[in-house]
């Protein structure tokens, strides 16, 4: 304050505004302390909530890729099952094509060959007049 104080009323309302403004000093230093160590909080919240989230997430990817290679070799052994048994009925089906013409080529060439022996036997007159 400017002037002396002249009554005592007027020293103790100076001194209570001088000790209203060491109180508001010291306000706001503690808020700007106050202030810091809140944005380094967030700031230290922030990046443990992002590193646990990523944490979360590439668990989360790691288990639902174990899964999909788990239903892809389930898929792909069905696959290979019903390939396996369609083919073996594809071969089967296919021998028993091969046996049944062998068969009549077999048959077919006994018959000619036994006409063929049949004419060169009368030609040579093996079977009497």
């Amino acid at each position: 304050m400017a002037k002396e104080p002249t009554t005592a009323r007027e020293a103790m309302f100076g001194q209570m505004m001088e000790d209203f403004d060491a109180i508001v000093r010291r306000l706001e230093q503690v808020d700007g302390e106050l202030a810091g160590k809140i944005s380094e909080a967030v700031r230290d919240g922030s990046g443990k909530a992002l590193l646990q989230s990523q944490m979360n997430f590439e668990s989360m990817m790691e288990k639902e890729r174990n899964a999909l290679i788990l239903a892809g070799r389930e898929a792909v052994a069905r696959i290979g099952n019903e390939i396996n048994r369609s083919s073996a009925n594809l071969v089967t089906a296919q021998a028993q094509r091969r046996a049944v013409g062998f068969c009549a080529l077999l048959i077919g060439s006994g018959m000619v060959i036994g006409a063929l022996l049949m004419i060169v036997g009368h030609l040579l007159g093996l079977f009497g007049k």
